[in-house]
């Protein structure tokens, strides 16, 4: 049968002898492509005149030359032989597979951010980590800077807006009062709707930029790795600190078609800056500043040659013996040195100089460094003096007012030293056979000062100020296997824990912290409490937890959607499974939000709570607030999360029943006794259950209960009994 069309485009020519003259004439057929090929040969015929009893002939002749014609295109499309052409051709070919494969599949792409990320953070070189940190902040002060603008041109406008109705105090139509107020709303509405849209396309662009800067700097970071490991040199490893490879990346962003923020391109420029003095080492430190020293109040101590062994013999051994043990608990020559001195050569007297009072310490070298040239630390350090601040931590206030952050690097010869391993290893050298252990040693209030319990070094205290009445615990539950938990309870509200610190470096600390956990088994969780009547208004941040929403806008989300944007889901989601009532939740409900950019915090979890008045909103085993709240640990326990706070009387944050002489507080201890209870119940009841214990679950869990802030020393020792009791002594 003849091809329904044309397979391309053709020319034949046929010579025909027709009779009766019998002469020989040649007629050209034209052929061109997707034409009804039994038409174009009977339009022919009909033009010519050409004998009908020939169309089978003349079909069958055309047909063959066709194909045979088509079936050489195809050989040599097959042969070709120039690398251009194949190329070319080849690419061609892909891109129409990938973009019909793309049409019809619904398989979503791998994001490999996160992966990306989190091999960058624990990249080798630090300085890698340390200019993302820098590129993070500096995003979060543009923000700021906005937000101040805004800030500033609405309190502009409501002054100008206050002047106009003070000039306008006599009108007496109230139509034209309506329409001044109006128009003054109007105005309000437009300038926050400017600015806020402002910052929305900010946050966007920062994060576009900060996605594809981390994308692009992993790929170089991998073809670095790759070329190490066919690379004959070992030592170039180990000179590599990210710093040319950062720079290469921007170079690589400049030289495309988009435009690249202030804040990356002044990441580029510092580098450089640094790069090109000689001996520089970037670090976490430098990108922060070191805060300014105060003013030495206390005797001066100088370092001169003549004076420099004053106290000290440099020849005694046992003096050599005890500094270097200093050193070796991760303080440096210098300080080391000069606490012994001012302990007149007490070792343990020396350790809390350096522990309680470090503020003394650096006064002292500060005023000496006049004498002696600077002398560069051996292991980059943050130091925070905080001395015009008020001390709020009762049990280790002296030690908390200098925060510090250690920074692994890779040092030449030595692995970078932890301040929280030594004070970790001291601490559980100590004997102690009670199950429940109560920390109240120097080395304890070191070690809740930097903020890590007991366990692992990686779990970080969630609380940021230091609560004036904290106790910390730790139990073991189990038979045959045990279990081992943490327990704090404290005296701090929950906005505390979003509140940013007024401490430019103790924020830098806090972010660094909440970075390095990100994508790791150490994450760290609270639990926030609403009401149904708080939901209409709660994505919009205008009834409970104002202070979390506000956290939450500070800084661009790089990691996960935005908090509005997770809300907007869970209400969609819960609109679905919800009945024709004006509010979907419910007592007892909860929905979980994921952060990277707030402090100590990765996971929220929004407990629905139906609360009217201490007296009647009682609760019971039996309530759904109690069942929300187990689910809420179950949801813990199986994903791993390491440390998690908990309002330990369940009431929303804008209770403050210890403020209320009328409160009955046997309704308090029934309620906190409820939460312990829930909590021992749960814990006990995973203990029992068989699994195969991973290395993850062999480490120590953090369970916070907080108390509202305005609960004084007696009844936070009351519930501590209450705890004590729960959770049985040995």
């Amino acid at each position: 049968m003849s091809p329904t069309k044309v397979l391309k485009n053709l020319s034949v020519d046929l010579q025909f002898t027709i009779p009766p003259s019998n002469v020989p004439i040649v007629l050209t057929i034209s052929l061109e492509k997707d034409q009804l090929f039994v038409d174009t040969i009977r339009h022919f015929m009909e033009v010519n005149n050409v004998p009908c009893y020939l169309e089978m002939s003349i079909l069958s002749t055309v047909e063959t030359l066709m194909n045979e014609d088509w079936r050489k295109s195809i050989e040599h499309n097959a042969k070709v032989t120039s690398n251009g052409v194949a190329t070319v051709q080849r690419q061609l070919l892909v891109s129409k597979y990938q973009k019909y494969t793309v049409r019809y599949n619904d398989t979503p792409a791998e994001d490999i951010f996160p992966k990306a990320h989190h091999t960058l953070v624990r990249s080798p070189a630090s300085s890698i980590f340390d200019i993302l940190l820098k590129l993070e902040r500096s995003y979060s002060q543009a923000l700021k800077e906005v937000r101040g603008a805004r800030d500033r041109e609405l309190m502009m406008l409501k002054e100008r807006h206050n002047e106009e109705m003070r000039q306008n105090a006599d009108l007496t139509n109230d139509f034209e009062i309506q329409q001044l107020v109006s128009k003054h709303y109007e105005e309000q509405e437009l300038a926050q709707a400017t600015r806020d849209s402002e910052l929305d396309q900010m946050r966007y662009e920062q994060k576009q930029e900060y996605c594809s800067f981390i994308l692009k700097l992993y790929e170089a970071y991998q073809r670095f790795l790759s070329e190490q490991q066919s690379s004959s040199d070992p030592a170039s490893a180990q000179r590599f600190d990210g710093k040319e490879l950062v720079s290469e990346v921007i170079a690589e962003m400049k030289s495309g078609d988009k435009k690249l923020s202030k804040q990356l391109l002044k990441i580029d420029a510092d580098e450089q800056g640094k790069r090109s003095r000689h001996g520089s080492v970037g670090s976490l430190a430098e990108i922060v500043g070191t805060p300014p020293l105060p003013t030495p109040t206390s005797p001066k101590v100088f370092w001169g040659e003549e004076k420099k062994n004053m106290f000290l013999d440099d020849d005694d051994p046992q003096v050599v013996k005890s500094i270097g043990e200093l050193q070796v608990m991760g303080f440096e020559p210098d300080q080391a040195r000069l606490a012994f001195e001012l302990a007149k050569g007490n070792m343990e007297q020396a350790i809390a100089l350096l522990v309680d009072q470090p503020d003394k310490i650096a006064a002292q070298l500060a005023a000496s460094s006049s004498s002696a040239p600077p002398r560069r630390p051996s292991v980059p350090a943050i130091s925070s003096n905080q001395k015009d601040a008020p001390p709020t931590h009762r049990r280790a206030k002296s030690f908390n007012k200098s925060q510090s952050l250690a920074i692994q690097t890779k040092q030449e010869g030595k692995k970078a030293w932890s301040p929280i391993s030594f004070f970790q290893q001291q601490k559980n050298s100590i004997p102690n056979s009670a199950s429940v252990r109560k920390i109240g040693t120097w080395l304890g209030k070191a070690i809740e000062g930097l903020g890590f319990e007991d366990g692992s070094e990686h779990n970080p205290r969630i609380s940021l100020e230091d609560p004036e009445l904290v106790e910390s615990f730790t139990i073991s539950l189990g038979n045959q296997v045990k279990s081992t938990h943490n327990l704090r309870l404290l005296v701090s509200d929950m906005d505390d824990l979003f509140k940013s610190p007024n401490d430019e470096v103790r924020d830098m600390a806090y972010r660094a912290q909440t970075t390095a956990d990100l994508y790791s088994q150490n994450l760290t969780a609270v639990v926030l409490l609403l009401t149904p009547k708080d939901w209409p208004k709660y994505k919009l941040g205008q009834s409970a937890n104002a202070e979390f929403f506000q956290r939450c806008k500070e800084s661009t989300e790089f990691h996960f959607d935005d908090i509005d944007y997770q809300l907007k889901l869970i209400e969609e989601d819960f609109m679905r499974s919800a009945s024709d009532d004006a509010i979907p939740i419910r007592e007892g409900d909860f929905f979980i939000t994921r952060h990277s950019n707030l402090p100590l915090v990765h996971i929220v979890f929004h407990l629905v709570i139906d609360f009217e008045s201490i007296e009647r909103s009682e609760i019971s085993q039996r309530s759904p607030v109690i069942a929300g709240l187990r689910n809420i640990l179950r949801t813990v326990n199986r994903f791993d999360i390491t440390a998690i706070s908990i309002p330990f009387l369940l009431l929303p944050s804008n209770v403050d029943v210890f403020a209320d002489l009328s409160v009955d507080e046997n309704i308090l201890y029934k309620r906190g006794e409820l939460v312990l209870k829930c909590t021992k119940g749960f814990m006990i009841e995973n203990s029992r259950v068989p699994k195969h214990v991973t290395e993850k679950e062999h480490e120590t869990k953090t369970v916070q209960f907080l108390l509202p802030k305005s609960a004084n020393e007696q009844q936070f020792q009351s519930f501590r009994f209450l705890l004590t009791s729960i959770f049985k002594t040995s």
